[in-house]
């Protein structure tokens, strides 16, 4: 975390996954325990999400597959079972 010199404190600002976090979480609210996914499909999910409100794509959950593997290992509710399969293992309730 940077901070700022002057003051010594953490800069202003949230995580930049922030959003994509909760767009995978309703992404996940629409699987069940056990089911299988190739990751070109939840990040279609989140390249297509709307922002609440309004008709538009919201700009914060934008993502690419990289990016959504490595938050998905972080997350902790799916396993990736090789070649873009990935199980979702349940967590949300």
């Amino acid at each position: 975390m940077q901070t700022t010199e002057a003051k010594g404190r953490p800069m202003a600002g949230h995580s930049k996954n922030y959003y994509r976090i909760i767009a995978i979480e309703e992404y996940a609210r629409t699987l069940s325990s056990g089911d299988r996914f190739h990751i070109k499909d939840c990040c279609e999910f989140l390249n297509k999400r709307k922002a609440k409100g309004t008709n538009r794509v919201h700009k914060q959950s934008q993502t690419h597959t990289q990016q959504l593997a490595m938050l998905l290992k972080r997350i902790g509710w799916f396993s990736s079972l090789g070649n873009g399969i990935w199980v979702y293992e349940g967590g949300l309730k």
